[in-house]
C-alpha cells in the first residue's frame, strides 16, 4: 500500500505502526474487558428501569479518557443529557490536512434471555472474546485506542486531527444527544469513519456507504364499546351498525390491509441501485386492542399497531411521513367509521438513509485500506462499498454534510444476541484499517 506522503518506499512507518499494533493488542484486550465489566445499557431501551443503567454510558466514557489520556490524546467531554456524557479524544495534527472522526457508541442494549455466562464479565475462548457489547461495538473503542496508541507511540503527527467520537444514545436512535450533540459542540471533521460490526462469514471488514432509513410509528385504530353478544347487530344487515358498537379491531385490520397494499407498491415505487428488488418495507411489530382492559366479553375501543419501515436513500423522513398518512387516509375515506373517526398517528423515532458516494475520494482511501489489512488476513479484495446491514450514526456526519463510512470488526447477527461475541483478531486488524484510512485521508 502507498500511503500518500508518509510511507518510504521500503515501509518503514506502517510497519513500525503495524508492530506497535501488535505489541499492544493485549492491552487494547484488556480494554474491551474492562468497558465490558461497565454496564452501559442506553437507559431508554425498552422493557428497561431507566434508573438502574442512567450514568453507566458517562461511567464507561470516563474509563475510556483515563486510556487515551494515557497515550496523550486531548479529551473533551461533551454533555447529551443529565448523567449521560459523550466523549471526544482527539490527536492534534498539524492543520495542513484533513481531519478524521472515528465514530463508536458506547451504549449497548440491554442483556438478553439465554446467556450462558455473565453478560458483564469478558471470557476469552480462543480466538473469540464473549461480553455484552464486544461486538456493538466495544471491540471499536479498544480497536481505536490502539490505532492512537500506535500514532503516539511510533511519533507519526498526522496533518489534521484525529478524533475518536464515543458517543451515547445510538441504540434508541437519540442522536440528538448523541452524535449530532458532538458535531453542533464543534467537533466536526472532514469524514467519519464508523466501526460498526461489518465482519461476517463471507470476510472480515467489509466497507458499507449507505444503509436504508426507518421510522418507528404507531396507528391507532378507535371503535366504539358494547356487550360481545351484539355484534350480529352491529355487523350483519338489519342491525343498528355503527350505532351499536363498532370493534376496534375489526377497523384495525382494515387499515393493516391498506398498509400492506402501500407495501406492496413500495415494492415498484422504492428502489435503489444498491439494494436488492423488494428491500423496503412496513413491519408491524406490535397489535393490541382492548376496552381500556384485557376482556374478551367487550367490543375492544382501541386497537394501536406499532410499526417500523424502512426506506431508501433519497427519501427524506417528511415525504415518507407524508406518504403513509396520505395512503392510509384515503384507504379511510371509503369506509364510513374510519372517514369521521380517522386514525392517529404517532410518529416516533426516524433514522435517515445513509450514503457516500461509493467513489469518492474518501471511498477510496478506506477501500484501499481495507485491502490492505485484507491481504495480511488472507481475505480477498473489494472493488467497491456495499450496503450496510443495520443503521448507523454515519447518517448522522452525511445530514451535515461529512462523508461516511462504516467498517469495523464484529458479526452484526451477533450483535443485541445472548452470548455475543467479537474475534479478538478484528482488534488489531481494525486498528491496521484506522491507521492506513488516516494516513491515507490526512497524510
Amino acid at each position: 500500500m502507498n500511503v500518500r506522503g508518509v510511507e518510504s518506499p521500503d515501509g518503514t512507518v506502517l510497519a513500525r505502526l503495524d508492530a506497535a499494533v501488535a505489541e499492544h493488542a493485549a492491552a487494547a484486550e484488556q480494554l474491551l474487558v474492562d468497558l465490558v465489566a461497565v454496564p452501559s445499557v442506553n437507559p431508554l431501551q425498552p422493557g428497561v428501569e431507566a434508573s438502574a443503567y442512567r450514568g453507566g454510558e458517562s461511567a464507561a466514557n470516563t474509563m475510556l479518557a483515563e486510556w487515551m489520556s494515557s497515550i496523550g490524546a486531548e479529551n473533551h467531554a461533551v454533555p447529551g443529557e443529565a448523567d449521560r456524557d459523550n466523549l471526544v479524544s482527539i490527536l492534534r495534527g498539524t492543520g495542513s490536512g484533513r481531519s478524521l472522526a472515528v465514530n463508536a457508541h458506547i451504549d449497548t442494549v440491554a442483556s438478553q434471555d439465554g446467556w450462558a455466562t455473565d453478560p458483564w464479565v469478558a471470557v476469552v475462548d480462543r480466538d473469540r472474546i464473549y461480553g455484552l457489547g464486544t461486538t456493538d461495538m466495544k471491540a471499536a473503542h479498544a480497536a481505536s485506542w490502539l490505532a492512537f496508541k500506535a500514532l503516539s507511540e511510533v511519533g507519526v503527527r498526522l496533518a489534521g486531527d484525529l478524533q475518536l467520537h464515543s458517543v451515547i444514545g445510538e441504540e434508541t436512535m437519540s442522536h440528538e444527544i448523541g452524535t449530532t450533540a458532538v458535531l453542533e459542540a464543534g467537533f466536526r471533521t472532514d469524514a467519519a469513519l464508523v466501526p460498526e460490526p461489518t465482519s461476517g462469514d463471507d470476510g472480515a471488514l467489509h466497507v458499507a456507504n449507505t444503509a436504508a432509513g426507518n421510522y418507528l410509528f404507531s396507528m391507532t385504530v378507535r371503535g366504539k364499546s358494547t356487550h360481545w353478544a351484539s355484534r350480529n347487530l352491529a355487523i350483519r344487515a338489519g342491525g343498528g351498525g355503527d350505532e351499536v358498537g363498532v370493534n376496534a379491531i375489526d377497523k384495525a385490520f382494515y387499515v393493516y390491509s391498506a398498509l400492506r397494499q402501500l407495501e406492496e407498491q413500495w415494492a415498484f415505487s422504492k428502489t435503489h441501485p444498491q439494494f436488492p428488488p423488494g428491500a423496503f418495507i412496513i413491519h408491524p411489530g406490535v397489535l393490541h386492542a382492548d376496552v381500556g382492559f384485557a376482556a374478551a366479553p367487550y367490543f375492544p375501543d382501541r386497537a394501536r399497531f406499532d410499526c417500523l419501515l424502512s426506506f431508501p436513500p433519497g427519501e427524506t423522513s417528511e415525504a415518507i411521513r407524508e406518504e403513509v398518512e396520505g395512503h392510509i387516509r384515503a384507504a379511510s375515506a371509503i369506509d364510513p367509521w374510519l372517514a369521521t373517526h380517522p386514525v392517529q398517528f404517532e410518529w416516533i423515532d426516524t433514522w435517515p438513509p445513509a450514503y457516500t458516494e461509493p467513489t469518492s475520494d474518501f471511498a477510496n482511501v478506506v477501500l484501499d485500506a481495507r485491502n490492505s489489512v485484507a491481504e495480511l488476513l488472507g481475505d480477498e479484495p473489494v472493488q467497491h462499498p456495499r450496503t450496510n446491514g443495520a443503521q448507523s450514526d454515519a447518517s448522522f456526519y452525511e445530514a451535515q454534510g461529512v462523508p461516511a463510512l462504516v467498517c469495523g470488526p464484529g458479526n452484526l447477527p451477533s450483535a443485541h444476541a445472548a452470548n455475543e461475541f467479537v474475534d479478538r483478531r478484528l482488534i488489531p486488524a481494525t486498528a491496521q484499517m484506522i491507521l492506513r484510512t488516516a494516513l491515507g485521508w490526512s497524510g
